[in-house]
């Protein structure tokens, strides 16, 4: 067999000629970026309110999304926005809020800041997050807030699961945190729960290095997360309840706010965001075009009414079945052997992680944790053990010649499917 039809881990040559690393993100700065923040840097470096960028971005954060939210506050980070979020929709000690299996930590985790549970429902294995029979099944007496995150760019099925919480009075909150610009029907993520969060960290498609913004129509709302996070100016000029803006001068005792300079990387990502949707929409329909004819793959399945906004990296399923039953960890080892960027999706199942796993709240010694998790042979424990993740492509037409490569790796394992089942049981492994 020559050289170059043989699998790269086996001595061949690899697929794929470009070199590592082939997702490189935050894209640098242009002019008119670094100008900014030069100017910032010379005019003020204090916070004041939310004056300045901080506003700026804010008001342009609202026009994102298409006016369906009526407030938004800033914050140093999405978790510091979820925090906020899960104050002001009123967790505490005693409340379950309930929130999908298989997602990010920080998703859910601030509840336990607030002594507030858990309870984990499996994911629906189309969308790959929250399902609504999973919800239903999840609630308790003590469920007073439902946590929707719209999993690597693909909306929930916000229908079911909003006729869910106005059926019982819950409270929605949604994570947004992968679904920059995504739709439902039309709609975009975020304009549909009681409170919505984006993260902006460097990784996101809209970023500030670290920060997060929290949207929300409702006044408590707003008022209650500005001022866990925001004092003096900002609280004393823009919290509307008379009552809770008594508290200006000290917020509720945390300063969680954003950089002005933060503010200004994210005005301008925001401002790239349309172009860089669209290139990347073009990279990932062409990318799963071409691995729809791999046996061992299921591409990422994309409803008809749903916009997938950013995405959030490529994330197929592996069948191990049409591959000889080798292990997805020998794939993604001869995957790389081919010059791929690809691994398994880094957050695992929650309640394998301490933090929910552990009867005990770390945060208050002796406080004990009474959520739930679905079983080990839930939809969130498949995703979990066979999903793939791959760079999310952004630089159309170039990458278009490289994304060929991907696919040609993918299927020259396939035609060397018995090679790779004889490595994988070889005496070594």
């Amino acid at each position: 067999m020559a050289t170059a039809e043989r699998l790269a881990l086996l001595g061949g040559a690899p697929a794929v000629d470009q070199p590592l690393p082939h997702e490189i993100w935050p894209p640098p700065a242009d002019e008119a970026e670094l100008a900014e923040i030069a100017g910032q840097r010379n005019t003020d470096i204090s916070i004041k309110g939310n004056s300045g960028p901080i506003g700026r971005l804010e008001t342009d954060f609202l026009a994102f999304l298409d006016g369906g939210a009526r407030y938004a506050v800033t914050f140093n980070s999405g978790t510091s926005a979820l925090l906020a979020a899960y104050f002001a929709l009123g967790v505490r000690d005693g409340v379950d809020v309930v929130g999908p299996a298989l997602t990010y930590h920080a998703a859910l985790s601030p509840v336990f800041a607030l002594r507030g549970d858990v309870v984990l429902a499996d994911i629906d294995p189309d969308t790959r997050g929250l399902d609504p029979k999973a919800l239903q099944a999840a609630l308790t007496e003590r469920t007073k807030v439902i946590t929707v995150v719209h999993q690597w760019g693909h909306p929930c099925d916000m229908d079911a699961i909003s006729r869910i919480a106005e059926r019982h009075g819950l409270r929605v909150l949604e994570d947004c945190s992968h679904a920059h610009g995504s739709r439902y029907k039309g709609k975009p993520v975020g304009t549909f729960g009681d409170a919505a969060v984006f993260s902006l960290q460097a990784n996101k498609a809209v970023y500030a290095g670290e920060g997060g913004i929290l949207v929300t129509s409702d006044p408590q709302v707003h008022d209650r997360a500005t001022l866990l996070g925001h004092y003096r100016d900002r609280s004393r000029d823009t919290v509307l309840d008379e009552d809770l803006r008594a508290h200006w001068v000290t917020g509720f005792g945390l300063k969680l706010r954003m950089s002005p300079f933060n503010a200004i990387v994210a005005r301008h990502a925001l401002a790239a965001f349309p172009a860089r949707k669209e290139a990347r929409h073009r990279c990932l329909r062409h990318f799963g075009d071409q691995l729809g004819d791999v046996p061992y793959l299921e591409p990422v399945q994309v409803a008809a009414h749903v916009d997938m906004g950013a995405w959030y990296g490529y994330k197929p399923l592996y069948r191990p079945e049409a591959l000889g039953g080798v292990p997805r960890s020998v794939l993604v080892e001869a995957l790389r052997a081919e010059g791929l960027e690809v691994g398994a999706p880094s957050g695992p199942r929650l309640s394998t992680l301490p933090l929910y796993a552990r009867p005990e709240n770390p945060l208050f010694p002796g406080v004990p944790k009474r959520g739930t998790a679905p079983e080990s042979g839930s939809h969130a424990a498949y995703v979990e053990q066979h999903a793939l993740s791959l760079p999310t492509f952004t630089d159309w037409p170039k990458d278009r010649a490289l994304i060929d490569q991907y696919a040609e790796a993918f299927r020259k394992i396939g035609r060397h499917r018995e090679a790779l089942v004889r490595y994988a049981a070889g005496p070594s492994r």
